[in-house]
Formats: C-alpha cells, structure tokens, sequence
C-alpha cells in the first residue's frame, strides 16, 4: 500500500473519532434538557403594612383560602405568623386564586398563583378587627 494512502486513511479514522465524539456530545447536551419537569406549584409571599404608619406588621397570623366563603368561614389552605419585615411564605401552592386575611384587621386581598412563579403581595391594612373565631 502506497504511504500517502495509510497517511490519509489514518488522518481520516482520526477525523471520524472526533467527528464522532462532537456529534455524541452534542446530543447529550441537547437531551439532558429533555429530562426537566415542568414546575406544578407556585409561591406567594405576602406582606403586611399598616396602612397609617406605613409600617410592616410583625407577629400576625396570616391565612389563604382557596374562596371567598371558605376565607369567611374560616376554611384555610394554611396560616402563617409574619415575620420581623411583616412577611409570610406561602410554598408549593396549586395554581388557584387564593384569598388571604389576618387575624386582627378586617381588611383582605387575593392573589392568582401560576405555577413555577413566585409571587409577592401586599395588603395594606387599616381597619382593626378582633381575633377570628
């Protein structure tokens, strides 16, 4: 066999490996996001200010319902105490409209949450009430 067909049969099996190992790779990289799930939950961070001060209130317990009613009759998804900035976390929420009240103001807010969004909310309040029975 003449030498400059060994030679370039031998720089073409190198070619080939690397072409091939590009093409491999390539693909792994283009399938490894294939394997993502899709999120099915949300978040809603919810704040809560005194409207007249315009200050965050602390140690309020905070709750969300799935309704209207279900807020009024005291039907809730979960409640939460707020923190020092007047914050609560709300996680892993289905993809509803949920209503959120506190337990000493009258006043309350609703909120869509989407999934795979965190979201924030802020209800101002300003008409004190008494605690929930």
């Amino acid at each position: 066999m003449p030498v400059f067909l060994c030679y370039k049969t031998e720089k073409m099996r190198k070619s080939r490996i690397i072409v091939f190992s590009l093409l491999t790779f390539s693909w792994l990289i283009m399938l490894s996001g294939c394997n993502s799930k899709s999120p099915t939950t949300g978040t809603l961070t919810i704040q809560v200010i005194d409207y007249m001060t315009n200050t965050p209130v602390t140690g309020q317990l905070v709750y969300i319902a799935s309704s209207y009613q279900n807020l009024k009759n005291h039907i809730w998804i979960n409640s939460l105490y707020t923190d020092a900035g007047g914050k609560v976390f709300f996680n892993s929420l289905a993809p509803i409209i949920t209503f959120y009240d506190t337990e000493r103001w009258e006043n309350y807010g609703a909120m869509q949450v989407y999934a795979g969004i965190d979201q924030t909310a802020i209800l101002f309040v300003n008409t004190p009430a008494g605690p929930k029975k």
